[in-house]
């Protein structure tokens, strides 16, 4: 499966973030990826690093001894590549250092920036190398500072590569986000600034974020995905979707892609066949003779309708009718003198 823009309106692309939930257990990664697919994913995500180039053993011992153990090899993330391509999802993994970089480029078949690295032009330079398709994260950044970064970015690609294989992510970097932080109207406001693909990155507790995500304008969503929610104390199981919520969510998004429409505003056909028996036109509430003035007196304003009579009080009062009507009869404009 090749992505060559971001930009297409026919599907949002949504992601599982299975990110370090595998914990570095390479049955468990092919195991969500699995779950992924069934719940109807277009792409799994990972995170790929050597942990030594990543992590100061000697001011963060704990982490970096945590993710150690979550590392995988060069070797696995070749295999889970292939496995996801059976799979018929697309791969991508966050680069977290440089060889990373370095190996995701020429694997993967698109790169994520995480928040933490927006700023990291040596980074985003080594993961464009190859001109894969890049999604980069907003989180931690401000407008000025992504317009930097974005400007790096061009200087080494181009502007139309910019515009086809690249999307920025509305991101807050919290964990879980607390919904008065969630700040959703980035999304339309990144879009208009930048005139470029916006997804949403999420953090939130829930499917409801992802959802407005979309009906905003988001046009990929990435969701933290794991097996169960308890599988252990690492702090991103408890805030990822488990199978049945990114099936849900997948189900929720796929019917407002629908709801969303056309960006147009036009007489849709199931609306036609009521354009008659709920539209009003004028009637005649008493027998109106020749040449007698129209006033609220002697007509209404009823269903079914239309007639080629505009329904501007205004312009019908103080007309005179060029024939006698029947009280309850239909008034139509050839029977309105034009002064």
């Amino acid at each position: 499966m090749i992505i060559n823009n971001f930009n297409t309106n026919e599907k949002v692309m949504i992601v599982a973030e299975i990110g370090n939930n595998h914990e570095g257990n390479f049955k468990n990664a092919k195991k969500m990826i699995d779950l992924a697919s069934k719940a109807g994913v277009d792409a799994v995500k990972f995170q790929t690093f050597k942990v030594e180039k990543f992590i100061s053993e000697n001011y963060d011992r704990k982490r970096f001894e945590k993710l150690k153990k979550f590392q995988l090899t060069y070797k696995e993330f070749k295999k889970l590549k292939k496995y996801t391509q059976k799979k018929k999802l697309l791969f991508i993994s966050t680069p977290l250092d440089l060889d990373s970089a370095d190996f995701l480029s020429k694997i993967s078949n698109i790169i994520k920036i995480a928040s933490s690295d927006n700023n990291f032009f040596s980074l985003i330079k080594e993961s464009l190398k190859k001109k894969k398709p890049l999604i980069l994260s907003s989180g931690m950044a401000s407008d000025k500072e992504i317009k930097k970064t974005l400007t790096y970015i061009k200087k080494n690609v181009g502007l139309n590569f910019l515009k086809k294989n690249f999307a920025l992510m509305h991101c807050v970097t919290s964990y879980p986000v607390d919904t008065k932080f969630v700040n959703l109207l980035s999304i339309p406001y990144l879009r208009k600034k930048f005139k470029l693909s916006i997804g949403y990155s999420d953090h939130t507790l829930g499917n409801d974020a992802c959802l407005a995500a979309v009906a905003l304008g988001a046009r990929i969503i990435e969701k933290h995905f794991t097996i169960d929610k308890k599988f252990s104390n690492f702090r991103d199981h408890s805030i990822s979707a488990d199978y049945y919520d990114l099936k849900k969510l997948v189900i929720s998004i796929r019917k407002i892609e629908i709801m969303l429409g056309t960006n147009s505003k036009k007489i849709q056909t199931i609306e036609r066949p009521f354009l008659l028996s709920s539209r009003r036109a004028i009637y005649a509430s008493k027998n109106i003779k020749r040449n007698s003035l129209l006033s609220y007196e002697n007509i209404d304003f009823l269903r079914p309708g239309p007639t080629t009579i505009d329904l501007d009080y205004e312009k019908i009062i103080n007309k005179r009718s060029k024939v006698f009507i029947n009280k309850g009869s239909l008034i139509d404009v050839k029977n309105i003198a034009k002064k």
